[in-house]
């Protein structure tokens, strides 16, 4: 499978193998670089506008992270969708995103509020599913964020980017769905109501898991 255009770097802007990274990321999770692909570091360097170490150093670092596999003697792929890894990646989204629904509810500022409120705004007005994805990463990781605990909001930033891995590809059937839970979570949010918030973040969860694995289940 061949590469997409990538965009050009500017390799005075700060480190350059961090920017391949999030640029090669970012083309895997908007469908640029789909799974299947192969990713060869002189053909990719050479598209950045870089050299071929920084790409080498993102890529073992991709690697590491699991959004790519090494496969012997052909080089570096964008790694497949599994069921495997949507039931670990959603049952640990079920058990951790409930409870900092929860204390999102505790201790959300109103600035949070009206960034939640926002986020929910441009998801009503999206339809294109790579934007879709995106803005629903963009909508738990700031839920965490209302936790006011920066480690569990890590946490969930890096679930929901692999989450938006697959999202992208139910996004539209749940547009909807998603947009309606979303609001409901933060009127329990705005509410203070922590018990409904997690029941409302666990059954979300589980909701979209459930369309997830038909949809990967399905030839």
């Amino acid at each position: 499978m061949s590469i997409p255009a990538l965009p050009r770097l500017d390799r005075t802007a700060g480190n350059t193998g961090d920017r391949v990274r999030d640029t090669l990321v970012e083309a895997i999770l908007a469908g640029a670089l789909p799974p299947g692909t192969h990713l060869n570091a002189d053909g990719l360097a050479k598209q950045l506008g870089v050299s071929h170490i920084p790409v080498r150093e993102a890529l073992r670092s991709l690697g590491a992270d699991g959004w790519i596999d090494y496969r012997p003697h052909l080089g570096a792929y964008v790694r497949e969708r599994t069921e495997q890894e949507l039931a670990d990646l959603f049952e640990a989204r079920l058990e951790l995103e409930g409870r900092t629904t929860a204390m999102a509810a505790e201790r959300r500022t109103a600035q949070q509020l009206d960034a939640l409120d926002e986020i929910l705004d441009r998801q009503a007005a999206a339809a294109d599913p790579v934007v879709l994805a995106s803005l629903n990463a963009d909508f738990h990781i700031a839920v965490a964020a209302c936790s006011q605990n920066d480690l569990m909001a890590g946490f969930v930033r890096t679930l929901s980017l692999r989450a938006r891995f697959y999202f992208s590809t139910v996004a539209p059937s749940r547009r909807e769905a998603s947009l309606s839970d979303h609001r409901a979570i933060v009127d329990a949010l705005r509410r203070r109501d922590a018990l409904e918030a997690e029941r409302l973040g666990r059954s979300h969860v589980a909701n979209t898991r459930q369309d997830l694995h038909r949809t990967l289940a399905t030839p």
